[in-house]
């Protein structure tokens, strides 16, 4: 299960920028949220449950014969619902890294998307030039015309590599 979680996750995180908010990735993000975070709530509350017991057997807890349930239960049953309670962090913490990868990316898109790649002022995407330091902020294709947008390596109309 797990390894096909990762092998999911690399491929979402190949093109981060179209992938993050995809439909697959907001699926992805629900299950392992949905799942992860009743899994941790409940074996931390478990393991905390099981150590308060653990802790306040008192002298009734040992008999003639040694310990008693109300010692063993509690000390056997706190490493299981502590591993469980691990396993729901680690997906939740998977789940919230597809939430914040989403929203970064968004936002870089928003800030960074129009800043100058020479001064880092910004500008609109009208803008020829970089109206604080002069730096051509569009690529004419050579083969069409058309006009691109200076971080593009190829002509969003023909195709060919732009210089």
């Amino acid at each position: 299960m797990f390894r096909r979680l990762r092998e999911t996750i690399k491929q979402l995180n190949v093109d981060v920028n179209n992938v993050a908010n995809c439909g697959k990735a907001k699926r992805l993000r629900r299950t392992l949220l949905a799942i992860g975070l009743p899994l941790a709530i409940i074996g931390f509350l478990g393991a905390f449950a099981c150590f308060v017991l653990f802790v306040t057997a008192g002298s009734d807890a040992f008999d003639e014969n040694g310990f008693t349930s109300r010692l063993l239960v509690p000390f056997l049953l706190i490493m299981p619902c502590a591993v469980l309670g691990g396993i729901g962090a680690m997906l939740s913490s998977l789940g919230f890294k597809i939430v914040v990868t989403g929203y970064t990316t968004g936002l870089i898109n928003e800030t960074v998307g129009n800043n100058c790649p020479q001064c880092g002022s910004s500008f609109t995407s009208e803008m020829q030039f970089c109206p604080k330091c002069g730096k051509k902020l569009k690529n004419d294709c050579a083969f069409c015309g058309h006009t691109n947008n200076y971080k593009h390596a190829y002509c969003e109309k023909c195709g060919s590599k732009l210089d």
